[in-house]
C-alpha cells in the first residue's frame, strides 16, 4: 500500500491566506494540516504528495522540517487553477509516473479525520473503499458526495451533491483503490480528470465492489474561512496555545487562541483567533480572525477578518 496526498489545489476561497500558501500548510493546533495527516500514516508506508510547481518548494521545506522519511513529491506543471490536472488526473498520472503496482490509499490534503485508522481503509486488489461520515442532516448532505449502503457496508449508490439526498452518509475524500482497478481508473480519469466522486459511480456501474468505511468522531473539511475557523475552535484543545519565543504582555484571551512562533502580542483582547508566526500586535481587539505572518497591527479592531501576510496598520499615529 502506498499513500497519495492530494495537495494540488490553489484554495482561492481562502485568499489572501492561501494566495501564496498551499492549504495543507495552514496551521491548526500549532501544526500544519499536512503534519496532522502524516501522524496518521505509519513511517513504513511510502507517501507521495501530489502538488504543483507553485508550492513544490514549500512542501519540500515542510517535509525537511518534519524529518519525514519514505516520502516523494509528484509535481504538476501548474501555477494556476486552469493548468491543473484535476484530482483524478493527478492520481492517475502519479500512479503511471512512479509505475505503482500496489494498492493505493488517497488522503485529501485539506481534510482531517482524527479518528481514522488508516488500516481500516486497506482494500483488496479488486475493490475500492471510501471513508464515510454521517453528517446527520439531509440539508448538509447536499454539499457532498452522498452514499447509500447495504447492511454489509457495500455501496449501493453514490450521488454527487444531490438536491434531495436519501442518506446523511457522505464521502470524505479519504479512499483507497485496489491495483487491479487501475486500468479502469486511468480510462475514466482521461475523460473525467476532476471527478473524484464520479469514479465511485463508475465502479458501481461496472459492478465493482465498493466498501464504505464509516468513521465516527470529528471531520474537519477546511474549504473556506468559516470551516477553517471552526476546525481551529474544535481541534485545539487548549484555550491558549503559544509557539516558541512568543512575547506577550497584559492580554485578555477567550475562546481558542493560537499565537505562532516569534509573535509579539501586547495589551490586546483576542477571541477565537489564529495569529501566525512573526506577527506583532499591540493595543488591538481581534475577534474570530486570522492574522497572517509578519503583520504589524496597532490600535485596530478586527472581527471575522483574514489579514494578508506582512500587512501593517497603525491607528495610533
Amino acid at each position: 500500500m502506498k499513500v497519495l496526498i492530494l495537495a494540488g489545489g490553489f484554495a482561492t476561497r481562502l485568499w489572501p491566506l492561501t494566495e501564496n500558501r498551499a492549504k495543507p500548510l495552514l496551521l491548526l493546533d500549532g501544526k500544519t494540516i499536512l503534519a496532522h495527516l502524516l501522524e496518521k500514516i505509519p513511517e513504513n508506508l511510502e507517501v507521495i504528495l501530489l502538488t504543483n510547481k507553485k508550492f513544490e518548494k514549500d512542501f519540500e521545506s515542510e517535509i525537511k522540517l518534519l524529518d519525514r522519511q519514505n516520502f516523494r513529491i509528484f509535481c504538476e506543471d501548474a501555477f494556476a487553477d486552469g493548468e491543473k490536472l484535476g484530482a483524478l488526473g493527478a492520481i492517475s498520472a502519479a500512479v503511471q509516473h512512479f509505475q505503482i503496482d500496489e494498492n493505493i490509499c488517497v488522503f485529501a490534503g485539506d481534510n482531517l479525520l482524527p479518528n481514522l485508522e488508516i488500516e481500516s481503509l486497506f482494500c483488496e486488489d479488486d475493490e475500492a473503499k471510501l471513508a464515510a461520515f454521517d453528517v446527520h442532516d439531509l440539508f448538509v448532505a447536499r454539499n457532498f458526495g452522498v452514499v447509500e449502503v447495504d447492511q454489509n457496508g457495500k455501496l449501493t449508490k453514490f450521488e454527487e451533491k444531490p438536491k434531495e439526498p436519501k442518506s446523511t452518509l457522505v464521502s470524505t475524500g479519504f479512499c483507497s483503490f485496489g491495483k487491479n482497478l487501475f486500468p479502469i481508473f486511468h480510462d475514466f480519469a482521461k475523460e473525467n480528470p476532476d471527478a473524484l466522486g464520479g469514479i465511485f459511480e463508475h465502479f458501481l456501474h461496472k459492478k465493482i465492489n465498493v466498501v464504505a468505511q464509516k468513521v465516527n468522531g470529528e471531520w474537519f473539511d477546511v474549504g473556506h474561512f468559516d470551516t477553517y475557523l471552526a476546525a481551529h475552535k474544535e481541534l485545539q484543545k487548549k484555550e491558549l496555545k503559544l509557539g516558541r519565543k512568543v512575547i506577550q504582555e497584559q492580554n485578555m484571551y477567550s475562546g481558542k487562541v493560537f499565537i505562532g512562533e516569534g509573535a509579539v502580542v501586547k495589551n490586546c483582547r483576542i477571541l477565537n483567533s489564529i495569529i501566525y508566526p512573526g506577527a506583532r500586535l499591540e493595543n488591538c481587539h481581534i475577534s474570530e480572525s486570522v492574522i497572517d505572518e509578519n503583520c504589524k497591527l496597532a490600535g485596530v479592531d478586527l472581527n471575522r477578518k483574514l489579514v494578508r501576510r506582512g500587512t501593517a496598520l497603525n491607528n495610533e499615529q
